[in-house]
């Protein structure tokens, strides 16, 4: 079985999982002993979804719209599972003149995880509806870059052509800890709400079909990883570096992982409104009704809106 993983705290489960052998420990306690599982770190939409699609993987995690659009050209044979998290992504800046997303100027680039397709490229979007109106929707699309969360950290503090990083957790801390850096938009402050779920784990319909047992033990292990890192927050940060290379310290992993807004959580929190976006622009042929729609029966018992 493998799963795949993205970069930074916001994908700690996996970490955790990876390290302490969880879902190898579910699959024995439930008659499978000799369950195979490997991970694979991958950065952004892009070969997350062809791997899925190839069904080269069996779980993976990723950024919410990014499984919509799964669903929807799948016809849900990808839907998301549960979430992983809640936090407040940040658009930051070297650029001094640069303080709303009223000032973004056609020079400007912006890297994010996947053009289009990530939280943060829906983010965007949303806040130049709101800045710009309807029908500028995409106006700010083609200054955005794919880019893995560690490039664009390096990129934009070495002043090179990217001068804007809409990020994630535990780089935005870091970049805002450097000098000449400030927050430009963040998604809390543009969907109005307290707490965003930006991603979700990804599941393939096939292989819970075929293989209940790997599926429940592989749900039972997100829940152990989560309620772990929620317990013991020293110790799950501790893993985290072990497992990702991450060369910072436990002191500033435990500080991002304690940023206001973050919370490592399977209950999904306001997804939606990428859903109408996507829907509203046609990138989806087809429009869920509700949440259970993009996600499998076992994440309402994980609860969430």
């Amino acid at each position: 079985m493998q799963i795949a993983k993205q970069f930074g705290t916001l994908y700690m489960q996996q970490d955790v999982m990876e390290q302490q052998k969880l879902i190898e420990k579910h699959a024995a306690r439930l008659g499978l002993p000799n369950l195979a599982v490997s991970y694979i770190r991958l950065a952004g939409t892009g070969p997350v979804t062809d791997g899925l699609l190839a069904g080269k993987l069996h779980f993976a995690s990723g950024g919410a719209p990014g499984a919509m659009l799964l669903w929807d050209r799948t016809r849900g044979g990808v839907k998301s599972c549960f979430a992983m998290n809640a936090t407040d992504q940040k658009l930051l800046t070297v650029r001094p003149e640069l303080k709303s997303i009223n000032d973004l100027a056609p020079t400007d680039r912006i890297a994010l995880p996947a053009v289009k397709t990530s939280p943060q490229a829906v983010w965007l979007q949303m806040a130049a509806v709101q800045a710009f109106g309807a029908a500028n929707w995409a106006k700010f699309d083609a200054q955005t870059v794919s880019r893995a969360h560690p490039d664009s950290m390096a990129q934009m503090l070495g002043r090179t052509e990217i001068n804007c990083h809409w990020t994630s957790s535990p780089f935005q801390e870091r970049e805002l800890a450097a000098p000449g850096v400030q927050e430009v938009a963040s998604s809390f402050r543009i969907m109005g709400l307290p707490s965003v779920t930006p991603n979700t784990i990804y599941g393939n319909a096939q292989f819970r079909e075929s293989n209940p047992l790997a599926w429940q033990a592989s749900l039972a292990a997100f829940q152990e990883a989560t309620d772990f890192i929620n317990k013991q927050p020293r110790q799950a940060a501790e893993l985290y570096l072990l497992n990702s290379g991450d060369k910072d310290t436990v002191a500033n992993v435990m500080a991002a992982m304690a940023s206001p807004g973050n919370a490592f959580t399977l209950q999904a929190a306001r997804p939606p409104e990428s859903r109408r976006l996507h829907g509203r622009h046609r990138r989806l042929k087809r429009r869920p009704a509700n949440l259970a729609d993009l996600f499998f029966p076992e994440a309402a018992e994980m609860g969430g809106t």
